[in-house]
């Protein structure tokens, strides 16, 4: 059966069908698509297609926009039976790999191997220098069929997931420090903390530069009805220092506007400043509680900030994945003949 490129709106009922089964691990329960997680994942791409039209004029408009969603499919008997989904980073020539699936019929076909190589083919056409994904820790299958292809580890992070069980108390600002929000498309903030934070060896692969971070005036415009299509609902904070009004960390959640699904939390501190950690969790995890208590509640920690996953297992956090991740350089990689490697 054949594979082809990612066709939306027209694959995004199907491929939200799949994605369930697909992303099930017997041996891992943990690993795989939690039901809380299943509603949500389908509803928001039902509503994604119902907006679908609006975002075709945005493509048309903005040209970078045009690589939000690109991937390929697998069709077996008439359905998808496999996906790969990928998308650019902002305005840059690296392109995130994010999802790669088969259902468990189809494994070990060599069907994740066609659809990630029909991907970076793809990309590399578009103008693509670089390609990342992640795989989780565990996965052995699935980490030497990359490196077989000729993907390499250049980092990592864990996924945490936290079932509310009461209120958590707000914390009190370390002294010497100062809260203020940051508003969703304060690009610039988030950029030049980054610059400071993110470990050297890691920017082979995600390199900090403006075009990573800073967004398309329409999405700018836009961005309240996509929200709305998502069922989400966004706010960003971030901490300086009271004398030098230096930014050492941010935080932010994503709530379920439905009372449905999960929420989540992000952080990214300073490693010179680890104990801002415990205040920073206490604190996000007290607004969210506050507005959502029944939801659980998912963080992701770079393997750079152990400071935060302390303090987030101090709470009661538990770990859930452990990640690698990795990178490919499409300049000097050729699709050749590779060991072969079933996925």
């Amino acid at each position: 059966m054949p594979t082809r490129p990612l066709a939306l709106p027209r694959d995004l009922i199907p491929v939200a069908d799949m994605l369930v089964e697909a992303f099930q691990y017997p041996d891992h329960p943990e690993w795989g698509v939690q039901s809380d997680e299943q509603r949500q994942i389908v509803e928001s791409l039902r509503r994604m297609g119902r907006i679908w039209p609006l975002v075709r004029v945005l493509q048309w408009i903005s040209p970078s926009l045009r690589d939000v969603a690109r991937g390929f499919v697998r069709e077996e008997n008439g359905a998808i039976g496999g996906l790969a989904l990928a998308q650019r980073e902002g305005t840059t020539p690296t392109w995130v790999i994010s999802m790669v699936g088969v259902l468990p019929t189809y494994r070990r076909r060599g069907i994740a191997r066609e659809l990630v190589l029909a991907t970076l083919e793809m990309v590399r056409s578009r103008g693509g220098t670089r390609a990342t994904l992640a795989v989780i820790e565990g996965n052995a299958p699935a980490q030497s069929l990359y490196r077989s292809i000729g993907f390499v580890e250049f980092g990592g992070y864990t996924c945490y997931a936290l079932a509310p069980a009461g209120a958590v108390e707000r914390p009190t600002l370390p002294p010497g420090t100062e809260e203020a929000p940051l508003a969703e498309f304060d690009w610039q903030t988030r950029y030049e903390l980054d610059q400071r934070i993110v470990p050297e060896s890691l920017q082979r692969f995600e390199p900090i530069v403006p075009g990573r971070y800073r967004p398309p005036r329409l999405m700018r415009a836009l961005a309240p009805l996509f929200s709305l299509a998502l069922g989400t609902k966004v706010r960003d904070i971030v901490i300086r220092t009271a004398r030098d009004r230096l930014v050492v960390a941010s935080g932010g959640w994503t709530l379920s506007r439905r009372g449905e699904g999960t929420n989540r939390i992000r952080i990214r501190l300073d490693p010179a400043c680890p104990d801002l950690a415990p205040f920073l969790v206490r604190r996000l995890l007290h607004e969210v509680l506050a507005k959502r208590p029944r939801l659980r509640i998912e963080l992701v920690v770079p393997s750079w900030a152990p400071a935060v996953a302390a303090a987030a297992e101090e709470v009661g956090f538990v770990r859930r994945t452990a990640n690698r991740e990795m990178g490919i350089e499409l300049e000097t990689w050729s699709r050749g003949e590779s060991p072969r490697t079933e996925g």
